[in-house]
């Protein structure tokens, strides 16, 4: 959660209360031997006049959750889901996926007294697979 109390899309996810559950990554993808995701991000990615426009993040399956966070302050459930990416890509046998993806949250006031517009933001992911050769 940011600074100003602003959930992101993890936040949402933990603390959704799901009829199948949530599962650890080894158990949600136990084909998958390993995993490589790097997100670049590009808009607004914070205050001020020296704030960057785009940044880098790289994600393992030992750091990797449902969603990846958006870096927006004004974002409410900012975000994408990783693992539906991941969900399609086992699906397929697919072993490199290059995909770019829109932040699903919106901007507006923290007690939504302000119209409210879509955030902006936008990610391009890029993701390598190795699946475990017994599954």
């Amino acid at each position: 959660m940011t600074k100003k109390g602003r959930k992101k899309a993890s936040d949402v996810f933990r603390e959704t209360d799901y009829v199948f559950g949530k599962a650890p990554f080894k158990e949600a993808f136990p084909q998958i031997k390993s995993v490589k995701v790097t997100v670049e991000e590009t808009g607004d990615l914070g205050s001020g006049l020296f704030s960057p426009k785009s940044k880098v993040r790289k994600y393992n399956e030992t750091n990797l959750g449902e969603f990846i966070d958006c870096s927006n302050p004004l974002c409410h459930n900012g975000g994408f889901s990783i693992c539906q990416i991941l969900r399609d890509m086992v699906q397929e046998k697919k072993t490199h996926s290059e995909i770019l993806e829109s932040c699903q949250g919106f901007e507006g006031s923290p007690k939504f007294r302000k119209s409210q517009r879509s955030c902006l933001n936008h990610f391009k992911v890029t993701v390598d697979v190795e699946y475990s050769p017994t599954l």
